[in-house]
């Protein structure tokens, strides 16, 4: 029996709601859309138009890893960021609103529109950073660096889709190991792994890389590397910005000012939490 677009959704929020996953008539509705490769609202079909039978056998396994609290962002396969449409998969952290308000707090700093730019990206993973300032910076160019090549190769194919491909080297490795030694840099952003690995997540966000995620030390041996070796890297009056975990600031502080650090200062979040470290080099 033909099934319509109503009952498919209806069929799909139930399996959502006894999972208790919300919202769950819109998640269906973009699930559905995705599968239907519907795009604009313009484009929504009557609710009366049946749905093929491979169309709803796809719809309905990706319901089903849904209500495995799989995320949501890897089964459509992409993530609005800035202005910028990313693809993600497990390969990468999924970009997140707090990231989004990093690269607002970036632009608005001064240092951020003095001219051409040599920046860097600490741990690109998806490419969200590198790529959405350096679509909102023409005049910068930027060095993104990850550990994991696979990350990488999500990383370039975003860059190439939104056109900053030709101002982005991406490069293997940990931290500025993965750039020249000879490089210093006018702007660095990062949002390392900052989670404890005794730390209790979410079950969607286990599905995340782990190294992407979990750092040791209480979550703090990532931040340590990055901030030490910062003064070697850091032209005069460059800046330096990094996303973090909560109740993490003291023992960040303490970590900028043993770098010899004097002009360091933390931005809130839009929930009016602390979560980013700003250093200018003085």
């Amino acid at each position: 029996m033909p099934v319509t677009i109503r009952d498919a959704l209806a069929q799909a929020e139930a399996s959502l709601l006894a999972a208790a996953i919300h919202p769950a008539a819109r998640e269906a509705r973009w699930l559905l859309d995705h599968v239907l490769q519907l795009q604009h609202s313009s484009q929504l079909l009557s609710p009366e138009t049946t749905v093929s039978e491979p169309d709803l056998s796809r719809f309905l396994s990706l319901i089903r890893k849904r209500t495995e609290q799989y995320p949501l962002q890897y089964l459509i396969g992409s993530v609005d960021f800035c202005g910028c449409v990313l693809s993600v998969s497990p390969d990468v952290l999924i970009p997140r609103p707090e990231t989004e308000y990093l690269v607002e707090l970036f632009l608005q700093h001064p240092r951020s529109h003095t001219g051409a730019l040599t920046c860097a990206d600490l741990g690109t993973g998806s490419g969200c950073l590198a790529i959405a300032l350096a679509a909102a910076l023409p005049d910068s160019h930027w060095w993104a660096g990850d550990i994991s090549e696979a990350a990488l190769a999500v990383a370039r194919r975003n860059a190439e889709e939104n056109g900053v491909a030709d101002r982005i080297n991406f490069c293997h490795g940990s931290w500025f190991d993965a750039f020249p030694k000879d490089i210093r840099f006018d702007c660095i952003v990062t949002n390392p792994p900052y989670v404890s690995p005794r730390e209790s997540l979410p079950p969607d966000v286990l599905y995340e890389p782990h190294q992407a995620l979990f750092s040791e030390r209480d979550g703090y041996q990532d931040y340590d590397r990055i901030i030490r070796t910062l003064p070697a890297r850091l032209n005069p009056g460059a800046l330096f910005m990094g996303e973090f975990g909560l109740n993490q600031e003291n023992t960040l502080r303490e970590y900028a000012q043993a770098a010899g650090f004097t002009n360091v200062y933390f931005k809130q979040d839009l929930t009016n939490r602390t979560r980013y470290i700003v250093i200018v080099n003085s």
